[in-house]
């Protein structure tokens, strides 16, 4: 294979107005096959909003001009910068006006570190801008050595001895998902009838399917599956093959470290033909944790199981000078402090800290361990959580450190008292907050008129090191934490349901306040919200959560939470006190309900006690059939929203609502009356 020509980046400092012409000059001097404009401004037509950069995801380009006019988006130039193909050139544009934050400053130190990585100010002349030859601007089609190995195994896991599946793993840029749908399109060729891929979007496969439509002539490409003759490669969510459990002749998971383990451990009982592939290094997380959890897991249900990693990039040359600027900057090889180093320590040799983020800026091998523990134990840590870690102004790092090393580590973010204006437009559904996820969640879901009140701490996140587990370290850390907190009423967490975390946070004394409403996309599961009370006004207000999730549990139970897992539900029926003298106010529900914007799940309980009353009253009889039949099938029965919509011939769920909270407002006008 011939060798790749290194990509460039430059980063240009100057005044919004400089900037904007430097983009338009460099911008049309390109062809327009060839060329990205993305921007956090309200920019000229030519360019896309930051907001939009992952719609570029899967597609290649020779120029990107990334516009910084008011905050780096941290995500987005770490999706986008692996866009950029051998030769091609990274702008990267910051209006002088920007804050001057941690985050920034360090992007820049790390940038002088690297001379190929150009910084030029608005007082320089520009160099002119190089770009390969139209014979380097097509992806390459035919595979590697490298690549035509790792085809060789896929094919294998269909043509081999059952249950051995591959796991695939490589960083960015190696042409993973290439040879997948090279892979998919050989199965094909070779009379295989259906490959199935799942992944956590099908953004993540796009580059798969196209791969797989170019090898196969006649095929029909759509948005999640290719098409060749009576066979298909084709997409479908993770939680969805659980359900159905469709035959297929391969499934390939891709991502597969953005994937729960619980649900990979299904696919592999009830699958034999199985790739799982995952990026190592990326810009929406990273596989290193997903392979020290899994193997394990491959070695107990797979034992036959392959392994096979791509090192040689094939969208840019080896050793490039961008992918490792991007790699420092962004903090995506970040790694833990090494097993060994620790692997002497006991408990009482640990000293627990609180470190500014002046300390991380100022100290890179500790911000290094600090994230990079963070980002083995959770794969969605993001670039944007570097960017949080450093520059968010009530976010605390506290940590355990043995010897100066960094053992576990707990994320927390300081969430104070909202004003009561500010809350009561939360409560009636008017107002949703960036942040404050706790009094937000207590306001909106439990109906807690006053939680807006409290000051509370959210746990973030919380890891401990891969070889300290199992210690009671990661309890340690919170207890030494419970004594920091300030003038903080409440700690609390919010996490995907499970046994083992439910055991963990009930552990270090926290109580079960809040189930979701909706399943996530991916996992499948509910997520749960617990606090722990710090002082007396805390205890008062965990008590009374408490309280209102018991007085509705069993009703929602069978309504929202029917497919709740018997063992996790036998778990919090057990840990909630139901106390028959505490009543709850639902009336306040009912009308917030019905003259504002409360969601109807968080009222739901509310509209059922109060209808039980208002069903036999003389303002129900006054109400039209059709308002009639829509309470009793809604509210009473629990009837699904496309039943009732089709039985009362109402449009959907909007339509349905408009009429429920008119129904409502007319017998709560008539009772005052």
């Amino acid at each position: 294979m011939m060798s790749l020509p290194q990509r460039h980046c430059w980063i240009l400092q100057g005044d919004f107005d400089w900037l904007n012409q430097q983009a338009q000059n460099f911008y049309q001097s390109v062809p327009s096959s060839t060329r990205f404009w993305v921007s956090d401004h309200i920019a000229p037509d030519e360019a896309i909003p930051v907001k939009k950069a992952h719609q570029h995801l899967g597609q290649e380009c020779d120029l990107l001009i990334f516009q910084v006019t008011t905050e780096f988006d941290a995500d987005a130039f770490g999706a986008l910068i692996g866009c950029v193909k051998a030769g091609g050139t990274v702008l990267v544009l910051l209006n002088t006006a920007l804050q001057p934050t941690h985050w920034l400053k360090r992007f820049l130190n790390i940038a002088t570190a690297f001379p190929a990585i150009q910084s030029f100010n608005q007082q320089q002349s520009l160099p002119d801008l190089v770009l390969p030859g139209t014979e380097n601007s097509l992806s390459p089609v035919i595979p590697t050595e490298e690549q035509s190995k790792a085809i060789a195994s896929v094919m294998k896991v269909v043509s081999g001895h059952r249950r051995r599946p591959l796991v695939l793993t490589a960083d960015r840029g190696r042409g993973k998902s290439a040879l997948l749908g090279m892979a998919a399109a050989e199965l094909l060729k070779s009379g295989k009838q259906h490959i199935l891929v799942t992944a956590p979007s099908p953004a993540n496969i796009q580059t798969l399917l196209l791969h797989a439509h170019q090898q196969l002539a006649e095929s029909k490409l759509g948005k999640t599956s290719v098409q060749w003759h009576d066979a298909i490669v084709e997409f479908m969510a993770p939680d969805a093959i659980l359900q159905s459990q469709p035959a297929t002749d391969l499934l390939i998971v891709d991502e597969a470290a953005a994937i729960p383990a619980n649900m990979l451990e299904q696919y592999l009982l009830n699958y034999s033909r199985l790739v799982f592939s995952s990026t190592i290094h990326g810009y929406e997380g990273t596989g290193r944790g997903f392979a020290l959890r899994f193997y394990k897991t491959l070695d107990r249900l797979a034992p036959g199981w392959r392994a096979c990693a791509l090192e040689r990039p094939v969208r840019w040359a080896e050793n490039d000078i961008v992918e490792q600027f991007s790699f420092a900057a962004l903090l995506l090889d970040a790694e833990p402090v090494d097993g060994e180093v620790i692997s002497a320590a006991e408990q009482n040799e640990l000293i627990f800290e609180t470190l500014e983020q002046q300390q991380l800026l100022s100290n890179e091998r500790l911000l290094r361990q600090v994230f990079g523990l963070m980002a083995l134990a959770h794969y969605r840590t993001r670039p944007a959580d570097l960017q949080m870690l450093l520059d968010h102004p009530d976010m605390r790092v506290s940590v355990l450190r043995y010897q100066g090393n960094v053992v576990a580590t707990l994320w927390t973010i300081d969430e104070p008292a909202l004003d009561s204006e500010l809350a009561q437009q939360v409560y009636d559904g008017i107002r949703r907050l960036k942040g404050h996820l706790l009094p937000q969640s207590l306001l909106v879901h439990a109906g807690i008129e006053d939680a807006a009140q409290y000051h509370y701490q959210r746990i973030s996140r919380i890891a401990v090191h891969p070889d300290c587990q199992q210690r009671g370290w990661g309890q340690l850390l919170l207890q030494q934490y419970f004594s920091t907190t300030g003038n903080a009423d409440v700690v609390g967490v919010s996490f995907a349901l499970s046994v083992e975390l439910l055991n963990f946070w009930s552990k270090a004394g926290f109580k079960i306040v809040r189930i979701g409403h909706h399943s996530d996309e991916v996992s499948g599961s509910l997520s749960v919200m617990m606090l722990k009370a710090i002082n007396a006004d805390g205890e008062k207000l965990v008590k009374r959560a408490q309280q209102t999730l018991a007085q509705q549990w069993f009703f929602l139970l069978g309504r929202q939470w029917h497919e709740l897992d018997a063992t996790v539900v036998i778990h919090i029926s057990q840990s909630l006190n139901y106390d028959e003298s505490s009543k709850i106010d639902y009336q306040q529900q009912v009308r917030s309900f019905a003259y504002q914007q409360r969601p109807f799940e968080s009222s739901e309980w509310a509209l059922w006690q109060w209808l039980r009353f208002s069903v036999i009253s003389q303002s129900f009889e006054q109400l039209t059939e059709v308002q009639q039949h829509l309470l009793i099938m809604l509210v009473l029965q629990g009837r699904r929203w496309d039943t009732v919509a089709k039985e009362l011939n109402l449009t959907g769920r909007k339509q349905i609502l408009a009429e429920l909270r008119q129904a409502i407002k007319q017998i709560l006008t008539s009772e005052t009356h």
